[in-house]
């Protein structure tokens, strides 16, 4: 099949987008990936060969789509316009390039094209919705209205539904009843052995090789614990360093409170901030850590059902996981015994405590439980789904393109 895989952000760090692209590509697809930039148009590749076009992001048509509509340009208005020009533009790129046998579309932004793809090319459209997206953290007001309103006005166009787990999908279940039942996916990362770490996260943040680091990686944003773990750095043994790895709008605070805490020798920084890594050498940077960090506070229902990608990416590189107690991920770090879980409202005192009192044994109990969850519940439990879902639709491709020919345009 010619899969057309659609998201709103620039792919490059979007690692299920890309991990499911490799996969569809494997079981024999054709996918290109379309998504959006503030920058110039771009193509490249992902690896495994798989072509990217990103398409800048230009709004200057929302006026024009408001005024074509009739609306009144109140702030709800603007941002249902601003999501749907987004849409639009993927839509537009899609067209241009390829006919797919199918769309594939990730988050709410561009779901708004649904009925584009619908109407223009009669095909199954596959939903996979990664979070909660009205119970996003931090969210305006307005997004909390307009969220909603975008699944409710598409979720008839969508022929198969993707999200991370049980308790996500619930939520849609209820809050959604047109959405077919959920196809449930989580961000598990690939796995296939711990390798020997070569040194490269301690040589980046500056520490000794025996420095003891506990890591976070990914986007630097609110409600991510960010402050909790700087704070629990001031109270760290000097065995301990805290390293953030990756990119974001509290890397200038990071780098900041990294200078106040500037009372230990560099080698052994109480914090250390590096750029993120490439998605295909993530496990190699991954490994340096001796715990990875999730401390995501408990505020809103996305939060409390997160599972996100380091759930699984700590353990594909065999380090163990402090974690905030929140039910789909303390679960899973308990049951594997692979590593800390505590309350999001512990203090910082407490939580410190709690990893400088961490022995070796500990440790290697943790790294264990760590290697045996990923070898059992890595990608490669999961990528099946995907594949089945697919090969339905190519088996059936042509009674389905027939049926939203003719009908398609009705709804």
């Amino acid at each position: 099949m010619k899969i057309a895989v659609t998201v709103h952000n620039a792919v490059r760090h979007d690692a299920r987008v890309i991990k499911q692209a490799q996969t569809l590509v494997e079981a024999g697809h054709e996918v290109r990936v379309f998504g959006l930039t503030t920058e110039q148009d771009e193509d490249f590749l992902i690896d495994g060969n798989i072509p990217v076009r990103l398409t800048h992001r230009d709004l200057r048509g929302v006026a024009s789509f408001l005024s074509e509509r009739g609306l009144e340009p109140t702030r709800e208005n603007k941002v249902w316009a601003s999501f749907s020009e987004q849409g639009r533009l993927i839509f537009e790129a899609v067209r241009q390039i390829m006919r797919p046998d199918a769309v594939h579309i990730h988050d709410h932004v561009s779901l708004t094209a649904a009925t584009l793809y619908k109407e223009e090319f009669g095909v199954p459209i596959v939903w996979d919705a990664h979070e909660i997206y009205e119970e996003l953290a931090g969210l305006e007001d307005v997004r909390r209205k307009v969220n909603p309103r975008i699944i409710r006005d598409n979720a008839p166009f969508v022929s198969a539904f993707i999200t991370l787990n049980e308790s996500i999908a619930r939520v849609y279940a209820e809050r959604y009843p047109e959405l077919p039942s959920a196809t449930l996916i989580p961000n598990a990362a690939r796995f296939s052995t711990v390798f020997s770490y070569d040194g490269r996260l301690h040589h980046a943040a500056g520490l000794d090789r025996s420095q003891r680091i506990l890591l976070f990686q990914g986007s630097f944003a609110d409600h991510r614990g960010i402050g909790t773990l700087l704070d629990v750095a001031k109270e760290l043994d000097d065995t301990w360093s805290v390293v953030f790895m990756g990119w974001g709008e509290l890397e200038a605070s990071i780098k900041e409170r990294a200078s106040e805490l500037g009372d230990r020798p560099s080698t052994k920084a109480r914090i250390s901030a590096v750029p993120g890594a490439a998605h295909s050498e993530l496990p190699m940077w991954t490994a340096g850590a001796t715990l990875g960090a999730i401390p995501y506070e408990d505020i809103g229902l996305n939060h409390r059902f997160c599972t996100p990608n380091k759930l699984w990416e700590f353990p594909a590189s065999g380090v163990p996981i402090f974690a905030s107690d929140l039910p789909e991920m303390a679960w899973r770090i308990r049951e594997a015994g692979m590593g800390l879980v505590v309350s999001p409202r512990t203090v910082a005192h407490s939580i410190a405590n709690s990893i400088n009192n961490l022995t070796d044994e500990d440790l290697r109990i943790f790294r264990a439980g760590a290697v045996e969850f990923i070898q059992r519940d890595s990608w490669a439990h999961y990528e099946p789904k995907l594949i089945d879902l697919y090969e339905k639709y190519s088996r059936g491709r042509m009674v389905f393109s027939k049926f939203f020919r003719l009908f398609g345009r009705r709804r």
